[in-house]
């Protein structure tokens, strides 16, 4: 199913990992609650109604849940759950690798989001270098501008933590990302999108901001030697450029972050906010991330980061610039318009799309992506 995304032309960057042991019982456990979930919502009425309706129609609550079994009405619905005690037990070996795995059940909870914690909790502890390879960091923005979609919002925790790190303990931070609108295997905007649309400058600047907030007596003199000295933000290029020969620029849809060079995270919760169940793993073991690190990070930074896709002045002169989506409740006729050709692009709904909003006269793209 994923096969345009990642084995065709232009395909999209990833980053994954095979993993055995002990780690797997945590992810098959992990998936169990969101099963258990699935089964209770399904198994109302409520459930049954809305599991005949289309996929496209839109609903008020925040969660829909459609199970479909093959073959249709020989199989049950539901599967079995995951069982520790039918796999036999593995004994620890000696060149076992400790790792940590921590996710969250997005809107399946109404509180709670550990891992969400657990990232803050890795910035704050940095003492030297944070490197990450991202998607994003921005949110879905109104096309051709520098706002985001009402209702959301940049995640300002993370970047809070990120900047106590560069201000407070004089810490790197290197950030590959995707370039903007890139769309892989010949599909359509509607299909599949990587990056948001924001500059590396924004991405910088929101970091600056985030800096600025918590210490509003910085200097800016200050402040413009953090950009300089302690903050390289790229897009992901290869040796011969950030194009494909078909022309499109190449889209990441890594989730990776390490930090000290001493632990990694590898797994599928983007740092941008989407209150979606992710799961996914840190490397806790140094010379384990020493290996990581030369197969991945450094080839990919060293072509990456050429120092021209996010210059200083720019960023210090985009500090002012407001870039947080308005609360929908108070958004004007004309922005709710635009919420809803935004939100009709990410699910490929029937709502008519006009092409002088989304079309890009620069990139041949369009201006909107999940």
């Amino acid at each position: 199913m994923w096969d345009p995304h990642y084995l065709k032309d232009s395909p999209v960057h990833d980053l994954s990992f095979e993993l055995k042991g002990r780690v797997a019982h945590d992810g098959h456990l992990f998936a169990n609650e969101q099963w258990a979930f699935i089964e209770s919502i399904q198994s109302t009425c409520c459930g049954q109604f809305v599991d005949k309706l289309p996929d496209s129609l839109p609903l008020v609550a925040k969660t829909r849940v459609t199970v479909s079994e093959f073959p249709i009405g020989q199989t049950t619905e539901f599967p079995p759950m995951y069982k520790k005690r039918f796999v036999p037990k593995r004994e620890r070996e000696d060149d076992d690798v400790p790792l940590i795995t921590m996710g969250r059940y997005g809107s399946v909870l109404s509180y709670y989001r550990p891992s969400d914690d657990a990232f803050i909790a890795m910035f704050d502890s940095a003492k030297k270098i944070i490197r990450l390879a991202l998607q994003d960091l921005g949110p879905v923005r109104i096309p051709k501008t520098t706002i985001t979609v009402p209702g959301c919002k940049w995640p300002h925790s993370t970047l809070e933590a990120l900047a106590r790190a560069v201000w407070l303990r004089g810490v790197d931070v290197e950030i590959a990302l995707s370039n903007p609108l890139s769309i892989p295997g010949g599909l359509g905007p509607t299909e599949a999108q990587y990056g948001n649309g924001w500059t590396c400058v924004d991405v910088a600047a929101e970091l600056i901001k985030a800096i600025r907030k918590q210490f509003p007596s910085a200097p800016d003199a200050d402040l413009r030697k953090k950009v300089e000295e302690n903050l390289r933000v790229c897009f992901i290029r290869r040796k011969v450029g950030n194009k494909y020969e078909t022309g499109m620029t190449l889209g990441m849809h890594a989730k990776h972050f390490i930090v000290d060079d001493v632990c990694t995270y590898i797994g599928s919760q983007n740092l941008y906010i989407c209150d979606l169940a992710e799961w996914g793993v840190v490397v806790d073991h140094k010379e384990q991330v020493k290996k990581l690190k030369a197969e991945y990070w450094d080839p990919l930074w060293q072509n990456s980061y050429t120092g021209e896709d996010c210059d200083v002045q720019e960023v210090m002169d985009s500090l002012d610039i407001y870039r947080d989506g308005e609360n929908p409740i108070f958004a004007s006729t004309e922005t709710k318009k635009q919420q809803q050709m935004a939100a009709a692009l990410q699910t490929g709904s029937g709502v008519n799309k006009d092409p002088e909003l989304y079309f890009d006269d620069e990139t041949g793209g369009v201006e909107m992506t999940q």
